[in-house]
């Protein structure tokens, strides 16, 4: 009996799935909102979401074809709303799909023992899916709801500048917590019964900026203390 290991995947047979995903998604875009332009921001938020991840070094996973599919659903949902002021049923129900998918690419990756190899991919379609619906909300209650879509990214290209704070953070029950509501609040904040009820839109899109930045400043805080505390003391 051979014991000879099968070879891994090429790279283009491990990209068939997702690619496959992400290019029935832009169809589907494209069904909702036949326009060129349609094109363009799908496929920008196609790699905003999983450029890096898609030529990583490390395996491809089974949650990681869950978080792709949770991307795909948030393209979709984004031409959904395209033009549109505020969220129809169709758009929150494929926007709550992909925020059901959230928890269970979590689950499968802590079953497999993957949680690692996929977490960045994760976290960029977490970052992308509070960006888009930030967008989507800014012509029903106007700019300053974009702030939450912003915080991530902000935090990123400030890494750049303040390389402490690329430090690994200690779980948090909080941060967790925070990062799960962010989807529902403002995807609540967008809906028929908040464009109807103003007084929820604005308390939902509020809470969840709120709570960004008690997150944000909570990290941000932890990270500058220990920063602070890893300096070597000046020689005198």
């Amino acid at each position: 009996m051979s014991t000879s290991r099968r070879p891994p995947p090429t790279p283009g047979l491990r990209l068939f799935a997702p690619l496959s995903v992400l290019g029935a998604a832009i169809v589907l875009a494209l069904a909702v909102h036949p326009q060129w332009s349609t094109i363009l921001i799908m496929a920008a938020l196609a790699v905003l979401g999983a450029g890096r991840s898609l030529f990583r070094a490390e395996k491809w996973q089974p949650a990681d074809d869950i978080t792709t599919l949770r991307l795909g659903l948030i393209m979709v949902f984004a031409a959904l709303v395209l033009g549109n002021v505020g969220f129809s049923w169709p758009a929150v129900t494929v926007g709550a799909l992909a925020l059901i998918l959230d928890a269970c690419d979590g689950y499968v990756a802590r079953r497999t023992r993957t949680t690692s190899a996929g977490a960045d991919f994760d976290e960029s379609v977490d970052a992308l899916v509070v960006l888009v619906l930030s967008v989507a909300l800014i012509p029903v209650w106007g700019w300053w709801v974009l702030l939450p879509g912003t915080f991530y990214y902000l935090f990123r290209g400030a890494t750049l500048i303040r390389p402490d704070w690329r430090r690994q953070l200690p779980p948090s029950v909080l941060r967790k917590t925070i990062a799960a509501s962010q989807g529902i609040l403002l995807l609540t904040a967008g809906s028929p019964l908040a464009v109807e009820n103003p007084w929820i839109g604005i308390m939902s899109a509020a809470i969840a900026l709120a709570a960004l930045v008690i997150s944000f400043g909570r990290d941000v805080l932890w990270l500058e203390q220990h920063a602070e505390a890893r300096r070597p003391t000046p020689s005198r």
